[in-house]
């Protein structure tokens, strides 16, 4: 009874998170585009880092496709209006768990863990979701329009793409796992195994 009682509640959860973004495209992959020629042309696959919680690791070549390679789809507003045109408009990515008998959208939520400057994407039913755009080039990025590097802070009127994509050994919940991540801020990610990564969208 207790288990379908917390099943009900991350069910509502991840509805209210998607609620407002009703638009949602076709399925696409995520293919990982780099200067390492182990990671260039990866795609990411979803994997399990706990009961209804995914994460996004690197998995096999863009050559290969089929079964074992993961879909997600992008979920927009009615009232989404991009600020920059190239960058594109924001809205929340998305993963389609399946189960035994139910199948639950799952938005994409930055982890972030306040003694590291990398941040864990996951996928889970939560109210809580990370707003990621794609730019005309198919890249994802996440945008904002403060600089607290300036004194006073500085706003923009338009939003500014930002690309901080990495692929590093992670650890979280137990599971340890070369996943796609998202350093906070301009420096280089204290954790000596990232990779510098863009991240296309292809659809399939």
């Amino acid at each position: 009874m207790r288990f379908s009682i917390i099943a009900s509640l991350f069910a509502l959860a991840a509805s209210t998170a998607v609620a407002q973004y009703t638009n949602q495209s076709a399925p696409f992959e995520l293919v990982l585009l780099s200067q390492n020629p182990t990671i260039n042309g990866s795609k990411l696959i979803a994997c399990h880092e706990g009961a209804g919680i995914e994460a996004a690791c690197r998995g096999g070549s863009i050559a290969t496709s089929g079964p074992g390679f993961s879909t997600f789809q992008f979920n927009t507003s009615i009232y989404s209006v991009p600020t920059n045109e190239s960058a594109g408009v924001t809205g929340y990515l998305t993963y389609e768990l399946r189960g035994f008998n139910f199948n639950e959208s799952e938005p994409m939520v930055l982890s972030v863990d306040p003694v590291s400057n990398v941040a864990l994407p996951i996928f889970s039913p939560s109210y809580f979701a990370t707003e990621v755009a794609f730019d005309r080039e198919g890249l994802m990025n996440i945008q904002g329009y403060v600089d607290d590097r300036t004194i006073p802070i500085s706003t923009t009127m338009i939003y500014v793409a930002y690309y901080r994509w990495f692929v590093c050994s992670t650890y979280y919940s137990g599971y340890r796992y070369q996943a796609l991540t998202w350093v906070l801020g301009e420096f280089p990610p204290e954790n000596p195994s990232c990779v510098k990564v863009q991240v296309k969208r292809v659809f399939v």
